[in-house]
């Protein structure tokens, strides 16, 4: 092996080993597991990716049907387009070699594998394009693979392989441009249109500016062809990337339709969304922290050589104009687009982001990196014009002065951070001195390296330092508990029926539990879903549903059959409290009305008798009415009647009696009335008596107010836990009757000066009309003999005409129906859920679900391959026709 095979091979282990061993260094330090007890897991990591991860483990060791719907995604939902959004990093398989209470040990691997291969890939990508080899390569790889937008957003693991994948997407497009092969470009770009679509977004948009812009400033690095053939050849191999993926994108497109794209109304605004100049402050170590996170600057940070040599390009002579103007078109766009909210909402599919903003912003940083080493090159061909050096070093001066000018509007600079900035800056301009003088000696790119790497390594350390982390037991005792507790259940009951909590640990527990549940938070969310929920009374938003408000009637109707209740431990005064692993969701004296099946320090599990099966005949009348309610309970009495016509008014308000005040001015009624305080120092509540029927069920509803957190509410001395925010008015369970009459006391306190009372009302109902209600719906069930997440098969028992096979699985195109083989159009009942009309008699009735679009998705794909292969053939055919028809040359 010859010397500069060597030093390649060489070089391009440090650029994966540099940034693994700073981020090792700093997971050993934190005690990241597999470290230590702590964890990577933060905001969303640990609220929500970790749980699609033990799904994404159950699905493919346990049930593949997952892969395209789930009844563990609210009440059911469709997975394709979960998946595509968050768990088809090829990474990710690394889970299935552990089990889940090693999963927060695998993500913490994986990430520091991510941050590796972003090296790797860069330092790969810069020899190849560059012809260069060179140590200094190590350090503009570290600056790459741990720039600001990963240390930022390593929790954010669905998005961070783009990293490793850019470098080969741009690869790819230097090798079309030279008028070669474009296999590495549509093989990298495929891979990342199926490995996150909202990325792949982003780099197309990236893309098609640097190849308008250059193409447009006739400064396309183009060879042995014209620019316009290679716009050309880049448009056919990107079609063919998106073709060769389009049996995910285009399932992905239809799941977005009726999720993401429906919540993103109203939001343009031609305004810039902060000092552009602000900028300039994430330039210097440290610059995140967690109020970064919701609504925070772009994320840019690379190390300061990169920030010297970026803005020294432009002042390189021996540069063309036409290419430079190319480069700061592009520079000017991307600057623009993380400040100036129509081109920031452009970027982001036409929705602003909830939390983490400018997520584009790698793809800037990026730039700065690949410019910059350009500007190192040609100070290593021909010197630094000190002109331009002097130039550059004014503006970063200038761009020093306004951060320090600015500094009390940047709250997360630190004067420690600040001084540390200042000294990488003065050293990075002094070695770029050093560099125009000395050029390609190999000592000075060794501390080139190291002086990048080490900034990097610092940034690393004093960003991340602000943020707190899980516990990696947060998740894996919880695991543990929950799934012990369900498999009771799965081993007595093998039917089809969802599970219900009174506590949580995050919105996603059905996933961690691998139980059919009723909540999720997911950007993926079906709108039709949301919307359901919050009209009868549940906490909802554009990202999550939450089923911790349900009535006596939606656990009959949703198939509730099953609830777990929190355990809480009674204080003891002499004992320090202990933090519990279970956090209490909800107030829910109803399960008193279930039957408990089994209890331990944590858990009580209870069965629900009055639950209907997933399927129960109703009349076909009732379907055809969608009009929705403007009060949650209404909307359930409506339900309840259209199901059942024996059952009227299922709720009815109920009394209250004895009011009594503690600093607060009288008030005529609950609803709507404000509660004032009279002495704005002392405790102030209202409370009073309500009566409390046997075998009746009571429920307070409570306006969107109640997000204000202007009150709070207890219950014969037990706090009325409720989780906000909700869009609409939510039903609160306060009290269940049982054998005798009773009466339960309701006090609401006042946090603020005044609290309004919005929508505070009091209903009851009684256990007979729900036992009735289910009783009927019983009689007439859809028997489920086998079942999958994508797939149910059952009898149903008709004994007359018009009547409808109605379902609570939530409808979505994707679903078909066969009765007795006999393909049947699924229909949409309360806006939500799937029916079928069905004729008298004995049926067998299949529904199966393939998300829409997959089967067009596949047809593309295998046209696509086609047809690479035939060109390919083709190609062939005439390379060896050439060669045949070659004339010899004669010799004697």
């Amino acid at each position: 092996m010859n010397s500069k095979k060597t030093t390649k091979i060489s070089i391009l282990v440090l650029c994966f080993l540099v940034p693994v061993l700073i981020s090792t260094s700093y997971f050993i330090f934190r005690h990241f597991a597999p470290f230590g007890g702590s964890s990577v897991m933060t905001v969303d990591l640990g609220q929500q990716y970790i749980d699609f991860y033990t799904n994404f483990h159950d699905t493919l060791l346990h049930s593949p049907s997952g892969f395209f719907f789930s009844f563990s995604k609210a009440l059911g939902g469709d997975m394709m387009g979960t998946w595509a959004y968050y768990l088809m990093s090829p990474l990710n398989l690394i889970m299935l070699l552990f089990p889940l209470s090693k999963l927060p040990s695998v993500l913490g691997i994986i990430t520091i594998i991510k941050y590796g291969l972003a090296g790797l890939s860069f330092g790969y990508f810069l020899m190849k394009v560059t012809k260069h080899v060179g140590w200094s390569i190590i350090g503009f790889s570290a600056s790459y693979a741990m720039m600001g937008w990963m240390v930022a957003n390593q929790f954010n693991m669905l998005w961070t392989d783009v990293l490793f994948v850019l470098p080969m997407i741009f690869y790819g497009l230097f090798k079309i441009l030279k008028n070669q092969s474009s296999a590495i470009y549509i093989i990298s770009l495929t891979a990342m249109l199926i490995m996150n679509y909202y990325m792949s977004y982003m780099i197309a948009i990236f893309l098609t500016l640097f190849m308008f812009i250059y193409w447009a400033a006739k400064a396309l690095p183009v060879e042995n062809q014209t620019s316009t053939k290679a716009v050309l050849k880049w448009l056919k191999a990107s079609i063919l990337s998106g073709i060769l993926a389009a049996w995910l994108l285009l399932p992905t497109f239809f799941s977005l339709l009726g999720s993401k794209t429906q919540y993103s109304k109203g939001q343009y605004k031609i305004k810039f969304e902060y000092n552009p100049l602000d900028m300039l402050g994430k330039f210097f170590n440290g610059s995140v922290n967690f109020n970064e996170l919701p609504a925070g600057t772009a994320n840019v940070f690379v190390a300061s050589v990169v920030l010297i040599l970026f803005v020294y390009y432009f002042f390189i002579p021996t540069i063309k104009r036409n290419v430079k103007i190319a480069n700061l078109s592009l520079t000017a766009f991307m600057i623009l687009s993380m400040c100036f909210q129509p081109l920031d909402l452009f970027w982001h599919g036409m929705q602003l982001p909830v939390w983490y903003t400018f997520r584009f912003s790698y793809l800037f940083s990026f730039w700065m990196i690949l410019t910059a080493f350009q500007a190192f090159l040609h100070i290593l061909d021909e010197g630094i014009n000190w002109k331009g050096y002097l130039v550059t070093a004014g503006i970063m001066d200038l761009g020093v002065l306004y951060v320090e000018l600015r500094w009390k509007h940047l709250e997360y600079m630190r004067h420690f951070d600040f001084l540390w900035g200042c000294v990488y800056l003065v050293v990075s301009l002094g070695i770029v001195v050093f560099l125009g003088i000395y050029r390609r000696n190999i000592v000075l790119a060794m501390t080139l390296a190291v002086l990048m790497s080490g900034e990097m390594a610092l940034n690393m350390v004093t960003s991340l330092n602000h943020l707190d982390y899980l516990k990696a037991s947060n998740y894996t005792q919880f695991e543990r508990v929950m799934r012990k507790h369900v498999n009771k259940i799965k081993q007595k009951d093998k039917g089809f029926y969802r599970l219900g909590t009174t506590f949580s640990r995050t919105k996603n527990d059905a996933f961690t539990g691998n139980y059919n549940g009723g909540s999720i938070f997911s950007s993926t969310l079906e709108s039709d879903t949301s919307q359901f929920f919050k009209n009868i009374g549940q906490p909802n938003g554009d990202s999550f549903v939450l089923y911790s408000n349900g009535t006596m009637f939606t656990d009959s109707l949703l198939n509730m059959k099953y609830y777990m209740s929190h355990q809480i431990p009674e204080a003891n005064p002499n004992k320090k409290p202990k933090k519990q692993l279970l956090t209490t969701l909800t107030r829910k004296p109803d399960y008193n009305n279930y039957t408990l099946l089994s209890q331990d320090a944590l858990i009580g599990t209870y069965r629900n008798p009055y639950a209907v099966p997933i399927g129960f005949l109703a009349p076909k009348s009732g379907m055809e009415h969608n009009s929705i309610a403007k009060s949650p309970i209404t909307y359930q009495n409506q339900i309840a009647h259209r199901l059942d016509p024996n059952i009227k008014n299922l709720f009815e308000p109920a009394t209250y009696t004895d009011m009594r005040y503690n600093n607060i001015q009288p008030i005529s009624q609950l609803d709507n009335a404000v509660l004032k305080k009279k002495n704005l120092l002392e405790m102030s509540y209202i409370i009073f008596s309500v009566p409390i029927e046997k075998n009746t069920s009571y429920y307070m509803t409570l306006g969107t107010e109640i997000n204000k957190g202007n009150i709070s509410i207890s219950v014969d001395g037990q706090a009325q836990t409720q989780f906000t925010p909700s869009e609409k008015t939510i039903i609160a369970n306060i009290a269940t009757g049982t054998s005798i009459n009773t009466t339960a006391n309701v006090q609401i306190f006042v946090n603020k000066n005044n609290a309004l009372l919005q929508d505070v009302k009091l209903y009851k109902v009684h256990n007979s009309k729900i036992a009735q209600f289910s009783k009927d719906l019983n009689a007439k069930p859809y028997k489920v003999t086998k079942w999958n997440h994508h797939q149910l098969t059952g009898t149903v028992d008709v004994k007359s005409n018009n009547q409808a096979l109605t379902t609570t699985i939530p409808f979505e195109n994707g679903w078909t129906a066969k009765v007795d083989g006999k393909s049947v159009k699924p229909k949409r009942w309360a806006k939500m859920f799937l029916y079928i009309p069905i004729n008298k008699g004995h049926h067998k009735v299949v529904f199966t679900y393939w998300p829409e679009g997959l089967r067009v998705g596949l047809l593309i794909t295998a046209f696509g391959l086609a047809f690479i292969g035939t060109e390919a053939t083709l190609k062939h055919r005439k390379k060896q026709k050439a060669k045949h028809t070659e004339t010899p040359t004669n010799t004697k």
